[in-house]
């Protein structure tokens, strides 16, 4: 588990069982939350399906639990983990729990989430999406060190583009 203070309160990651898997399942049927990051349409069966896929040998994509103050309020994942010679993915994350939007919890699971698959993976570099409009995502992204590389329009929307590297000189 990691862990770390974002804003008010304490960022931790911690291991997703298919228990947060229903429960994730069940905040994001939220309009407001649908509206503010792509989520694919997706029934509970075939969210867990993919989750238990995410946890065999090999697997392309890798999530944890977003935990603030001891309580479950989102998840984060990266997927496209590619093999031994790009070392790159793509990275998503939502706050379900709105009294925290804004509050830094998005942008400390990032920070950590960011060394985890460094670690975990020797993921060298991270992309990640989010909608213009979003600018809660964005500035979470940018303070987790994401740069925006690109900005345009899908399916009516625009859309940005950002890049995590792995530091120089690490620091972990």
């Amino acid at each position: 588990m990691s862990e770390r203070r974002g804003g008010s309160v304490r960022v931790a990651l911690i291991p997703r069982t298919a228990e947060h898997v229903r429960i994730y399942w069940k905040r994001i049927q939220d309009e407001e939350i649908r509206k503010r990051i792509p989520l694919q349409s997706l029934s509970l069966e075939e969210t867990l399906a993919q989750f238990e896929a995410s946890r065999r040998p090999g697997a392309g994509s890798f999530g944890m639990c977003i935990e603030a103050d001891g309580v479950y309020v989102g998840d984060i994942w990266c997927y496209g983990i590619h093999g031994e010679d790009e070392k790159t993915a793509m990275l998503s994350f939502l706050i379900f729990e709105k009294s925290l939007w804004g509050k830094g919890a998005g942008s400390e699971a990032a920070r950590l989430f960011c060394r985890e698959v460094l670690s975990r993976y020797g993921i060298r570099r991270l992309g990640a999406f989010t909608y213009a409009e979003n600018i809660g995502s964005l500035k979470a992204l940018e303070k987790a060190g994401f740069l925006e590389k690109e900005r345009f329009l899908e399916e009516g929307k625009l859309s940005v583009y950002l890049e995590w590297q792995k530091p120089s000189a690490d620091t972990r």
